[in-house]
């Protein structure tokens, strides 16, 4: 972002908040995203949890992604200035990512801010830990934006995490709590729900029980969500020479990349594209192994203790680009391959180590039981939209 470009939306993001807070506060809830065009993960966990338990709740939604070109900026302005506006006279505003309003204002004294964060674990380095790195925020935007700023309450899923957040947001450890978990993982639990999501999502794609599924979950390459875009190392027509006979692959990309993978004729049968899926957590559902490389979706896939497996031929090059907050190599919780022949072959065998997946899971999460969209909505929202909040 230009030093002008950056100095028009601070001023345009001040000025409709000053003219905004002469008006009362109004007791809603706004859930906002600036990476997406429409909700997702803890964000629409929470937006159906008020609507069934509390549709007297007055709920906002802003959702929009991040365009290139002169259209993209005037939009991103205008943007702004609607988030402006809402911050200036909500009780109640949720993110689950980086929100540039939020860090150029002084929120008003009875307006409670909650990050819930769009992964359950510190996996991939964010924020203020990646400023030596290529991606994400420069110095240049760090020293005039006091970015991630402004947060009362931050969702994580383990007080192990919290460290870490910490550093990528600058923010105390006390903001950080993980005892009412987090919403987006509720969908894992509750038999009923499971049932009738597996049962959508497998007649939605033709799925049946005589095939493995794997879930084929890579992560964005690129310095920035607007130049995102995915990688092309793994070798479906490999794959499909090992495992078409009785696997078949979902290939769901990551929400910041805007191409989709070509499955021509040959893979037909085998590969499906299910980019456009709503919810990657419904997919999990359906899949009997993950393949992914840098993905946080491993935090709650390791919720269904099922295996997992990396494909990571750039490591070395995603570690300069990004980092981890753990030694790669190590921590994921599951065998790392660099060819597509190696990782077809260990798939091939279904030889799995479960119990390496089960220690993950239990040092990433203090809680989670389906109960997390209710306790964030009685214990944070609830008291937020009838209490005066005090500042810090």
């Amino acid at each position: 972002m230009s030093g002008l470009v950056l100095t028009i939306r601070v001023v345009l993001v001040r000025v409709a908040f000053a003219v905004s807070r002469v008006l009362p506060l109004r007791s809603r809830v706004v859930l906002a995203t600036a990476h997406s065009p429409r909700l997702a993960g803890n964000l629409v966990a929470l937006r159906d949890e008020l609507a069934t338990r509390h549709p007297d709740v007055a709920v906002v939604v802003l959702a929009h992604r991040p365009a290139t070109g002169p259209r993209g900026k005037v939009a991103a302005a205008w943007q702004a200035v609607v988030a402006a506006y809402y911050l200036a006279t909500s009780r109640v505003f949720v993110v689950d990512d980086y929100f540039f309003p939020i860090y150029v204002i002084h929120p008003r004294r009875g307006t409670t801010i909650i990050q819930t964060w769009h992964a359950c674990g510190a996996f991939k380095k964010v924020g203020y830990s990646v400023l030596d790195k290529s991606f994400g925020v420069d110095e240049a935007l760090a020293r005039r934006v006091r970015i991630h700023s402004n947060y009362d309450v931050c969702l994580v899923a383990s007080q192990a995490a919290a460290p870490h957040y910490a550093e990528a947001f600058r923010q105390p450890l006390e903001r950080f709590v993980s005892r009412l978990g987090i919403p987006r993982t509720d969908v894992f639990f509750g038999e009923e729900r499971l049932a009738r999501t597996r049962e959508t999502v497998r007649r939605r794609y033709g799925l049946t029980d005589d095939r493995r599924v794997i879930l084929y979950a890579p992560t964005f390459r690129g310095d920035s969500v607007t130049d995102a875009h995915a990688t092309d190392d793994l070798d479906l027509g490999v794959l499909r020479a090992s495992l078409g006979e009785d696997h078949v692959l979902l290939v769901r990309l990551h929400p910041f990349v805007r191409s989709r993978t070509t499955i021509g004729p040959d893979l037909a049968g085998f590969a499906i594209d299910v980019s456009d899926h709503p919810d990657i957590n419904e997919l999990m559902l359906v899949s009997d192994v993950l393949i992914t490389d840098y993905s946080s979706a491993i935090y709650e896939f390791a919720l269904l203790r099922r295996p997992m497996v990396f494909f990571a031929p750039d490591y070395e090059a995603y570690e300069r680009e990004r980092g981890f907050y753990f030694d790669y190599r190590t921590g994921v919780p599951g065998p790392i391959f660099e060819t597509t022949d190696a990782l077809a072959a260990y798939l091939r065998a279904g030889v799995f180590d479960l119990e390496r997946v089960e220690r993950f899971r239990a040092a990433s999460f203090d809680v989670a039981d389906g109960g997390s969209a209710t306790r964030v909505t009685d214990e944070l929202i609830l008291p937020s939209l009838t209490r005066a909040g005090v500042r810090r």
